[in-house]
């Protein structure tokens, strides 16, 4: 039976919570609710919601809660959660203002480093997991901030963290990691020996093996034999394949190539038996195993970037050929009847090995049609090298404008900065980079960060060399902002150069910035009662919109009611989180009553 009094119902519900009993938590939450308002409770409902899966309302609630607790690290680090769940890339926003606000909430550092390294973001994870460590030293910290240390090139500084703050912690996988990438082989063989034998992990079991083959190769020979004689790991004896190989005994690694394809057809296992025939001289059965896989891989699609590599290796088989002729019609038959874009590239590149650029462009052209990323990005590579710098920024443009996924537009930013391709020459294309990037940055990465300030750079450059003055110290101050640290490809010292050289040829160095900034107390990010003018709704959502403007609040059976649906949770969660993206608050919920949820309207 349910306490009588508000007060123990409110403890009942957080004792519930800390069993991790959520749904009868949850369900004390919205009896409280109905009574009125109580922030503790509303809070401990939208995390019940969360840890229940109900994500769609936990967004909606936790939004709701944002703009009521704008101060509220918890309630920023929760609604980056349920993002970080749903696949949303604004969750880095959220995680960033949650440690922002507070800094020594741990549960949302490791949350966001959690998130970081998930995302192979290893520079931004490292600066936050410095500071979760400086904090709270666990074990698990202290490894997640060594492996940062060692994937940003700094192995012998994950050492000293282990050494320092890794005091009687298990010389783990970040251990004899950060021993390989410092060469001290010698010690990570035994280091990973040792864990192995305590453990039985075979991971441990081939580090011991790829680090003793790095100062002892006779012994690491045996020891691979010993260990995938019966029952072998594949990724053991693939590795011993590669050994074979390198050391220059093609016929044991095609030996045990055929071994390891008797536990698996993975392609990348066939693709080595190819090129090791043909490294062997056996081109006719090289060919013909080239030609099974590749078929096999066109007829399964299974991932069209291995499918392109396949594809490529045994495109570079064909052009070594004895029979050169015969191999090339043989090569064009199989790949190019294929639509998908890794072949269509692909007979792309061999019309332009081949020195015919007119048909290559067709065959890219088509790429560019079939996938306007993958097959865009190699047309313009291809154009802006044919000397074709208009049609090159018009495809790259065309690409820019349509990408719409954080990593993808990491991608087309990544070639445009390249130096090698050149395209950072093109000016209206660096504009709209900029743009879009800068559209984007809350949800960017070390990596879109590093390149917003890439672009930025350019952009400065450009304006330098007009003789925008205070346009190029503008961006320069736009790009130091947002340069990460640490960064590979710029300093800030790049950009106090470009605002030098702007001092220095200026015939009346204007100001840029014209006044300090006022500190400003922090506010609810949206006023509540804001103006309901939301864009993009559907005529039933505008329907309830209206009911409840013209009657302020309404129950969730009043408005089934009205829209003839019982859909009515659902459509008021997605109209929370429409307002929210439009910067706007117009539905509040008010708790659970007889007749469902109760609603009011806030807007005006």
């Amino acid at each position: 039976m349910i306490p009588a009094t508000p007060e123990e119902r409110k403890k009942e519900a957080f004792r519930l919570f800390e069993d991790g009993r959520y749904l009868e938590s949850l369900k004390y939450c919205q009896v409280i609710l109905e009574a009125g308002h109580d922030p503790a409770v509303e809070v401990l409902a939208a995390t019940n919601l969360f840890l229940t899966g109900r994500l769609e309302d936990a967004e909606a609630a936790f939004l709701d809660l944002a703009r009521k607790m704008p101060d509220s690290s918890y309630v920023h680090s929760y609604l980056a959660k349920v993002l970080e769940a749903r696949g949303d890339e604004g969750a880095i926003a959220e995680y960033a203002t949650a440690v922002h606000l507070d800094p020594t909430n741990q549960d949302a550092l490791r949350s966001y480093a959690g998130y970081l390294l998930g995302r192979r973001d290893y520079g931004g994870a490292l600066r936050v997991l410095r500071r979760l460590v400086q904090i709270g030293r666990r074990p698990e910290d202290v490894r997640s901030l060594m492996r940062a240390l060692i994937e940003t090139g700094e192995a012998a500084e994950a050492l000293k963290t282990h050494a320092v703050l890794g005091e009687g912690a298990e010389k783990g996988h970040e251990y004899i990691d950060a021993l390989g990438k410092t060469k001290d082989h010698k010690m990570a063989a035994e280091a990973a020996c040792a864990a192995y034998r305590a453990t039985k992990d075979k991971k441990l079991l081939r580090k011991y093996l790829d680090a003793l083959s790095r100062y002892d190769l006779p012994a690491s020979i045996e020891a691979y034999a010993a260990h995938t004689c019966d029952d072998p790991d594949e990724e053991i004896l693939f590795d011993f394949v590669l050994l074979q190989d390198a050391s220059g005994n093609l016929k044991g690694a095609l030996d045990a190539t055929r071994r390891l394809l008797e536990h698996s057809a993975n392609p990348r296992y066939r693709l080595f038996e190819c090129e090791i025939l043909a490294k062997d001289g056996q081109l006719a059965r090289a060919e013909t195993a080239f030609e099974t896989l590749v078929r096999d891989e066109l007829a399964a699609k299974n991932d069209l970037e291995q499918l392109r590599h396949i594809i490529s290796r045994y495109r570079h088989f064909v052009k070594s050929h004895p029979d050169k002729a015969g191999a090339e019609r043989r090569f064009l038959d199989l790949v190019s009847g294929d639509v998908n874009v890794a072949s269509l590239l692909e007979t792309a590149h061999y019309y332009l090995d081949g020195g015919n650029s007119p048909e290559a462009r067709s065959w890219f052209y088509r790429a560019y049609r079939s996938d306007f990323l993958t097959g865009g990005l190699e047309y313009a590579r291809f154009l802006i090298d044919q000397g074709e710098e208009r049609e090159c920024e018009k495809v790259m443009l065309y690409i820019l404008a349509n990408v719409r996924k954080g990593g993808d537009l990491t991608r087309v930013a990544a070639a445009i900065v390249d130096k090698s391709i050149r395209m950072y020459r093109l000016r209206r294309l660096m504009e709209q980079l900029t743009k879009r990037l800068e559209e984007r940055r809350a949800s960017l990465g070390t990596d879109g960060l590093e390149l917003l300030a890439m672009a930025f750079f350019i952009t400065a450059s450009n304006a330098l060399e007009e003789m925008d003055f205070a346009g190029c110290k503008y961006l320069c101050l736009a790009g130091m902002d947002v340069l990460p640290e640490p960064s590979r490809a710029l300093r800030l010292e790049d950009f106090l150069g470009l605002i030098r050289a702007c001092k220095e040829r200026s015939v009346a160095d204007r100001p840029i910035l014209h006044a300090k900034p006022a500190h400003r107390r922090k506010e609810p990010a949206v006023p509540p009662r804001a103006m309901a003018n939301l864009a993009g709704l559907t005529d039933p959502e505008q329907k309830l919109l209206e009911f409840l403007k013209a009657h302020r609040t309404a129950t969730e059976m009043d408005l089934r009611k009205v829209l003839g649906t019982r859909r009515v949770v659902g459509m008021v969660n997605a109209l929370i989180q429409k307002a929210a993206a439009q910067g706007l608050s117009v539905i509040e919920k008010k708790g659970v009553g007889e007749e469902g949820e109760v609603y009011e309207y806030t807007g005006t």
